[in-house]
């Protein structure tokens, strides 16, 4: 194993000036990982034990911090959409064409928008990816309404109403069995 490189002198004055400034929860943890380890030269495993880090994590911040400075420590850290097919205002404009009947109470077919992402992208795609799409962008399944919105609430009650005559099942006196007393 190699010995590991030492931390430039300062580095631990730097540390807390910046640990006072710092925006955020993932900031101070990064900061502190550094820190722990410019103060006491405690271990990987240690430092992430106390910062809730991975100590893959705590390894990759001590490097970043060695290469970059301060600099590679600060900011928002790495999230993001780093593998998207298109950019989110691609996305947007792709989605535009069918909002406008799913607005208005038509049925969107995801193979429509499968097809049209395919043709965007000029490659095929898994049917997930069309799925998070819409999910990103707030779409969501509904299923089809329990009642037509131009049904005639009087037509379906005249349709269910039938008379005695009509229906024999409906008799309203019954006669007692032979055989029983009641």
């Amino acid at each position: 194993m190699r010995p590991r490189k030492l931390f430039p002198l300062g580095s631990a004055e730097v540390l807390r000036s910046a640990l006072k400034s710092a925006r955020g929860a993932g900031e101070v943890r990064r900061i502190q990982a550094v820190l722990m380890r410019a103060i006491s030269d405690a271990p990987p495993a240690e430092i992430a034990a106390v910062t809730g880090l991975s100590v893959a994590t705590v390894r990759i911040l001590h490097s970043t911090f060695l290469t970059k400075g301060l600099e590679g420590l600060l900011g928002p850290g790495r999230g993001g959409a780093r593998r998207r097919n298109l950019s989110h205002e691609d996305e947007i404009a792709l989605l535009a064409g069918f909002l406008a009947p799913a607005k208005s109470g038509g049925v969107v077919v995801v193979k429509a928008i499968h097809e049209a992402y395919e043709a965007a992208l000029g490659r095929p795609v898994s049917s997930t990816t069309v799925y998070r799409l819409l999910a990103r962008h707030g779409w969501r399944k509904i299923t089809p309404r329990s009642r037509h919105p131009k049904q005639d609430v009087a037509a379906q009650a005249a349709f269910k109403k039938r008379s005695p005559q009509e229906s024999p099942r409906k008799s309203s006196s019954r006669e007692p069995r032979a055989g029983r007393s009641g």
